[in-house]
């Protein structure tokens, strides 16, 4: 080994380490860069510097490869003397996500977005930092700036102050924006304070000045609202075009809807965060509904945000307006369930030429239709080997709709699906069972004072006398409920479809479920610890570009016959490590045994040994480029 001093067209110098190697075809030596030290002229103090650490480096490079003779390799030297150097974990999990992260081009939409800010880091990196803390460490975000050198990645930049302020950038915020809103937060405090100390006149003087700033400051939110809303549409359109470029066979004409909440570890109201019907059981926090679009592979399309008292059934039109309005979609048909199942929702579908696929309550559908019972006649969907039961029937209803303004009526024929499966039945007499053993426990428990804690809809008056009530279980309403189990209905507008296909489309509204649970159990996107409305929106802004991001990656596992779970992902990607070996002049890579023979590596980063000499070998920029 010896230093080499390349010379430039420029006259300065290429300074590095070097090595020859005689190539063995044709006998001659080429030299082969061991290290780099970068172009400087020779009489620079930047140059002499470079020189003597390139010197100080050598000497001890070649004092490692006489310390590594008689072993097989210098490789192999290093495995053996590994114990008495310096080691890290070093997590590189991250990969297939950063690749997934680039092909959307992430980079060069956060970039843009961030270019009238002054920042001394890159903010593509900050937002991917902040996806990969949803994926693998979700937590606070101060909790997330200790995990910042968990990773091979550089992410040095964070810190507490910048996590929080490069969050503004969404919604147009800046400092001096920020000083201005707590200005005029500070003075209509100052003068409500003063209100009780003044005589009549001035009060009203006080109450106007305080109204204009409050309009003043209620016109500056939402402003930030309004620009927020822009930016997200953008990411949305931009993130599905790209989608579509990637997975070129993407079907966004078959989307599935439905909404979830959001609590927070707070019981104050705002202007977003309001106490109302919590799908989390949380009765007194206050809480933000989320509607989510997806596409049939579980990939979304877009969501939105909405006050926590607003029940599910007034989202829909919203999020049906904004898809209509950013993307060109021929032909759409919405799936939902039927708690978004309202006059008012299919009528707003109907009226923007949309089609839909909805699931319905019995009493919503012909008697005919409901008296009807599973038999031979019907069209059957199980087979004789699957040990149960399934099958349909069909049947119409005649929908009119009349138009307020001009009173002309327009007739629609809608389909109706009945559907039976065994599977369903039993599934609903194992939740009667449960709901029953808990009725007959708490029993014991019913008086007239106690009632509302104890009660039950299989209880009935068995004898009413005024000192006490008792309560028997009531076997005719049981039976009766039994007569339904089995059962399900499903109405659509798309009459020409086959019944499999809306049954099968239906059916696959599990993913719209699935994709919540991964935001709230694998993504953690509640509790919510963010009290100001633009971070609020900005963090669940985030849970989705991770949700995105997870959801690609297992489609395109899928796509190579991997079925890898997302907790299987998410778990084995966040633990991945290598062991970083500082050796003095330079760091080699170790991959522990546990983590070269685990799934992940086998179907997604694919190393093929255990040893890599340098940063380099690693092939980082080109590892899981697949996906």
């Amino acid at each position: 080994m010896y230093i080499s001093k390349s010379k430039t067209k420029y006259g300065t110098y290429y300074i590095s380490i070097a090595k020859g190697i005689r190539d063995p075809e044709t006998k001659k030596v080429k030299k082969i860069m061991i290290k780099s030290f970068g172009t400087h002229d020779l009489e620079s103090k930047e140059g002499k510097k470079a020189l003597q650490l390139a010197e100080k480096e050598l000497k001890e490079m070649q004092r490692l490869e006489d310390a590594a003779k008689g072993f097989k390799s210098f490789e192999d030297f290093m495995y053996h003397t590994k114990d008495n150097l310096s080691t890290r974990d070093v997590k590189i999990g991250y990969l297939p996500y950063l690749q997934l992260y680039k092909k959307l081009k992430l980079p060069t939409f956060f970039n843009q977005l961030s270019k009238d800010y002054k920042m001394d880091y890159s903010f593509s990196d900050m937002m991917f930092f902040q996806v990969l803390g949803r994926l693998f460490y979700p937590a606070s975000k101060l909790e997330l700036v200790n995990r910042k050198k968990d990773y091979l990645y550089d992410f040095s930049f964070v810190n507490k102050n910048n996590i929080y302020s490069s969050m503004d950038v969404f919604s147009g915020f800046n400092k001096y924006k920020t000083t201005a809103l707590n200005e005029n937060k500070k003075t209509i405090d100052d003068m409500v304070d003063l209100l009780s100390t003044v005589d009549e006149e001035s009060k009203k003087i006080l109450e106007k000045n305080i109204d204009n700033l409050v309009a003043e400051v209620k016109t500056i939110k939402d402003d930030y609202n309004k620009t927020f809303e822009k930016t997200e549409n953008k990411l949305f359109k931009h993130l599905n075009k790209n989608i579509s470029k990637m997975i070129k066979e993407r079907e966004m004409s078959l989307a599935f809807y439905d909404c979830t909440t959001y609590y927070f570890e707070s019981f104050i109201e705002d202007e977003l965060r309001e106490k109302g019907m919590s799908k989390d059981n949380k009765r007194n926090e206050t809480q933000v509904v989320m509607g989510l679009l997806i596409d049939t592979n579980g990939i979304p399309i877009s969501y939105k945000l909405f006050r926590g008292n607003l029940h599910e059934l007034d989202t829909m039109e919203q999020v049906v307006d904004d898809v209509l309005n950013n993307y060109t979609i021929k032909d759409i048909i919405i799936v939902a369930d039927r708690g978004l199942n309202s006059k008012k929702n299919m009528r707003m579908l109907r009226d923007k030429g949309l089609n839909y696929i909805v699931g319905t309550k019995s009493n919503c559908v012909p008697k005919e239709i409901q008296e009807k019972t599973f038999n031979d006649s019907w069209h059957q969907i199980s087979r004789k080997k699957d040990g149960y039961q399934s099958g349909y029937t069909t049947g119409t209803r005649e929908i009119v709709d009349v138009d307020k303004k001009t009173g002309e009526k327009t007739s629609t024929t809608e389909l109706i699906i009945k559907k039976y499966s065994d599977l369903y039945k039993n599934q609903q007499l194992h939740k009667q069972e449960e709901s029953i053993r808990k009725a007959q426990k708490k029993m014991k428990d019913f008086t007239a004072e106690n009632g509302a804690k104890s009660k039950s809809r299989y209880y009935k008056v068995s004898d009413n006398p005024k000192s006490k009530i008792v309560v028997e279980i009531d076997e005719e309403r049981i039976e009766k409920e039994r007569e339904s189990f089995g059962y399900f209905y499903i109405i659509t507008n798309k009459k020409e479809m086959d019944p499999i296909d809306i049954i099968k489309a239906y059916s696959s509204l599990y993913k719209i479920e699935e994709s919540f649970r991964v935001l709230k159990s694998n993504l953690k996107a509640r509790p919510v610890y963010h009290f100001i409305d633009r971070r609020i929106r900005v963090h669940f802004l985030i849970c989705y570009v991770a949700l995105v991001l997870e959801r690609i990656l297992e489609y395109q596992l899928r796509m190579n016959n991997s079925t890898l779970s997302t907790n299987n992902i998410l778990e084995e990607l966040g633990n991945f490590r290598l062991n970083e070996i500082n050796y003095g002049v330079g760091s080699f890579y170790m991959i522990p045994d546990n983590m070269f023979e685990s799934l992940v590596n086998k179907k997604i980063l694919k190393f093929d040994k255990k040893v890599y000499m340098t940063i380099n070998d690693l092939t980082l920029d080109e590892r899981c480029s697949e996906f």
